[in-house]
């Protein structure tokens, strides 16, 4: 599994986002737009690694790809904005090459995956719905069961456009990699500024008690609960999303300041 540039768009102070299990790079929908006007935005995606075989993928190596995207786009150490499966990637970014990241935004995310069963089943089972029956559920049914109350026409129109491969090999690969990932022993260890968001109705990720824990673990790190939001809440327009990300982009300058 490799990390590449999906968008580049925006000027400023570098923020990267790291998509979810999606991988698509696209599921800011709105809120790309709205961060580009005071960051330069990069979106990454995750294709695949030639010659790599199914199970083999693993969070270090897709870490070194981000690395390397980031030499080749000339940023030395953005403000990371990762979302539910980037959530590991970005600690072992923060963990494993701290000099390229300033500071880390964690959105329903875990170090740990811990719904096994749940995860053993869509390994299972996925693969044998065809994609034209994915695509219908993943129009009508997603946007309830991923955007939850609080979505609206605009969020589900711009979700219903991203295309992409549903439950295809990428997406399944991804899932694999799931089954793997324990960070929990390293948290103490992470020296970037890190604010984690919880949707208070994820369905999809026990968000809340991923990152009650998370914040215990990891030195100086905030948590906040989005009231009513569910597993996508990055695009709802009435969050303060640029605030947030402003201002842990901030405290982001004060460990490199005092060579930490």
């Amino acid at each position: 599994m490799l990390a590449c540039v999906h968008t580049d768009s925006g000027t400023g102070t570098p923020l990267v986002y790291i998509p979810g299990i999606d991988g698509t790079g696209e599921l800011l929908l709105g809120t790309r737009s709205r961060l580009a006007a005071h960051f330069r935005v990069v979106c990454l995606r995750y294709d695949l690694e030639p010659g790599v075989e199914f199970g083999r993928d693993t969070y270090e190596g897709l870490a070194g790809s981000v690395v390397d995207v980031l030499d080749e786009c000339g940023i030395e150490a953005p403000l990371l904005l990762a979302e539910s499966f980037g959530g590991p990637l970005g600690l072992h970014l923060a963990l494993d090459h701290p000099e390229r990241v300033s500071a880390l935004a964690i959105v329903n995310s875990f170090a740990h995956y811990r719904l096994r069963a749940r995860l053993a089943l869509t390994n299972a089972v996925m693969p044998r719905i065809p994609v034209s029956l994915a695509r219908i559920v993943r129009r009508h049914v997603g946007p309830v069961m991923l955007m939850g109350p609080r979505r609206d026409a605009e969020m589900v129109s711009e979700f219903r456009r991203v295309e992409g491969l549903v439950f295809g090999e990428g997406y399944l690969r991804r899932a694999r990699m799931l089954s793997s990932v324990d960070l929990r022993p390293r948290l103490a260890q992470v020296r970037r500024p890190v604010a984690l968001f919880a949707s208070e109705r994820d369905g999809i990720v026990d968000s809340v008690p991923q990152a009650r824990e998370m914040a215990a673990a990891i030195p100086g790190a905030t948590m906040e609960i989005i009231p009513r939001a569910a597993h996508i809440a990055l695009p709802l327009a009435d969050e303060p999303w640029l605030e947030r990300l402003q201002a842990l982009g901030a405290a982001g300058t004060l460990p490199r300041a005092m060579g930490v």
